[in-house]
């Protein structure tokens, strides 16, 4: 079936914080603010962020819509449902995973967070700095927050809920695994942020893109399902 011009918030899943967001999520992970509307195009934020596992993420986001592109594929997720469509441009192919889909196969699990401590300059914004132990006795996560990038309240729900962080203690912006037993491996860090106009366009599924019949189609049409757990996490 070939994609059609769709909204992608008119359908319906991002990020393990112990195995790291953000991107995506996480981490992920993004940033908003109240945005001032133009007629193509709103208020918004470049943020470009690395990890050793995932390489370079770009997070395009607005109050209420936001597209993460990575070097295995992009997501497009928007306000109210946070579905999220995922699209590959060489293969050029998409798939939907609703919203409630996406947390019963991420669900982050609840933190028993210590904090905040004095955080430093990340990409020009002050933060703070938060830790909790994983259920891996020899694992540690380190996370940096900062209340300078105002979230819109459906986002600031959608961060904290994916990554399983409380939603009064900002945007976070770095994210680091502590180990006793090795290095400590960077799973988020946040490079740069620039405030820009973003057009409406871009969280738009691209025009000409099929759908695939099961997520293992989306990468190179192999066999291999984890595509999306690895852009996840």
């Amino acid at each position: 079936m070939t994609a059609k011009h769709v909204a992608p918030g008119s359908q319906r899943r991002v990020i393990s914080a112990q195995n790291c967001v953000p991107a995506l999520l996480g981490i992920l992970i993004s940033v908003a603010a109240h945005s001032a509307s133009a007629a193509h195009s709103d208020t918004g934020w470049v943020i470009e962020q690395k990890s050793e596992e995932r390489g370079r993420t770009v997070i395009r986001m607005t109050e209420n819509s936001m597209v993460l592109t990575s070097k295995l594929m992009s997501a497009i997720l928007t306000a109210p449902k946070f579905d999220a469509w995922f699209f590959n441009e060489s293969t050029r192919k998409y798939v939907l995973m609703p919203h409630n889909d996406w947390m019963k196969r991420y669900a982050p699990g609840k933190k028993d967070m210590k904090g905040p401590f004095p955080g430093e300059k990340i990409a020009g914004y002050s933060t703070k700095k938060y830790t909790w132990q994983t259920k891996n006795r020899h694992k540690v996560m380190e996370l940096w927050v900062t209340k300078e990038l105002p979230l819109s309240a459906p986002l600031q729900e959608f961060v904290s809920s994916t990554i399983g962080i409380p939603q009064s203690i900002g945007m976070p912006l770095r994210m680091v695994s502590k180990f006793d037993d090795r290095e400590p491996r960077i799973d988020m860090d946040t490079k740069s942020i620039k405030k820009t106009k973003i057009p409406k366009s871009a969280f738009e599924l691209p025009k000409g893109f099929k759908k695939c019949k099961s997520e293992m189609e989306l990468l190179l049409g192999g066999d291999d399902e984890s595509g999306i757990d690895a852009f996840i996490k």
